[in-house]
């Protein structure tokens, strides 16, 4: 059988020839959809990358038709994948042979363990499973008890309390980074009103989160934090039904999250909600 991969450079492009079947499980494919639309948002801006900085955008293809199968690479970071499983052999030989860097791949199991297995043995690195994460959806929100106060846009005042709590985020959740980094992150998404604080009656902020990646239909929670002297309150599930329940009220017909499988808390708090699993991802990492 005929399978091969193709290249593009637009994602507008590709887009077009992968987005219906993606959205056939929109919520799990989130990643790869939300990151496509971004590109294309930038396509659209006529963004110039730096030197090798420009994205990488592969599509499977079988009998010269378009099939589920891509990849997604923004230099430097993860490799992002999602697809049919049969492409696994021919994409490690696409990327290898072009001598393409990937410190790391991210998708849906099993897809993802099978690439990291077959890269692993290609390139002769080591592979290192990093996070187990779960994904979930939310179409309906459980009735919960809520604690009293409001849910607000993060601003400029808030600036240094929010990058602070993000540098807590990643360490505690991805890895560290610096603080001139979360700095500049926290900036660009206040300017876009993306982050959001739940406060107490009398204002003190005392839990975060964040939306993120939009697809036609969903929109992603993420960057939920509480720190250590707020949690076991019920704030963190305060703030997280609050903001489900305002981008559903906003027309989205789900949300969808990430979870670390290896902390059950936060997995308890999110089923409590309404959050239901849809798929187990994975990110690798080769040293």
């Amino acid at each position: 059988m005929d399978i091969r991969l193709r290249a593009y450079t637009s994602p507008t492009i590709v887009l077009k020839k992968i987005e219906k079947p993606l959205m056939e499980k929109e919520a799990e494919n989130n990643l790869p959809l939300g990151l496509l639309r971004r590109l294309k948002v930038e396509e659209e801006k006529n963004v110039h990358y730096k030197d090798g900085q420009q994205p990488i955008i592969v599509l499977g293809e079988k009998e010269g038709e378009a099939v589920p199968f891509v990849m997604v690479q923004t230099p430097p970071y993860n490799l992002v994948i999602c697809g049919n499983e049969e492409f696994v052999d021919v994409a490690v030989q696409w990327l290898h042979k072009r001598k393409i860097s990937i410190p790391g791949v991210v998708g849906c199991r099993p897809l993802v363990d099978k690439f990291a297995e077959a890269w692993g043995r290609k390139s002769g690195k080591q592979v290192k499973q990093y996070m187990r994460q779960r994904i979930y959806q939310l179409e309906e929100l459980n009735q919960v008890s809520m604690r009293k106060g409001r849910l607000c846009y993060a601003t400029e005042d808030d600036l240094a309390l929010v990058t602070y709590w993000t540098q807590k985020f990643y360490e505690e959740s991805l890895e560290p980074i610096d603080m001139e980094q979360a700095e500049l992150f926290v900036k660009n998404e206040i300017k876009r009103n993306t982050i959001f604080l739940w406060r107490t009656e009398s204002c003190t902020p005392v839990s975060m989160a964040k939306r993120a990646r939009e697809s036609e239909n969903g929109v992603v929670v993420s960057l939920v934090y509480t720190p250590d002297e707020y949690k076991k309150q019920g704030y963190a599930t305060t703030c997280v039904a609050a903001l489900s329940k305002r981008l559903l009220q906003e027309g989205f017909k789900f949300c969808s999250l990430y979870t670390d499988l290896d902390n059950p808390i936060s997995n308890s708090i999110y089923m409590k909600i309404g959050y239901k699993p849809v798929a187990d991802s994975m990110e690798y990492r080769f040293e």
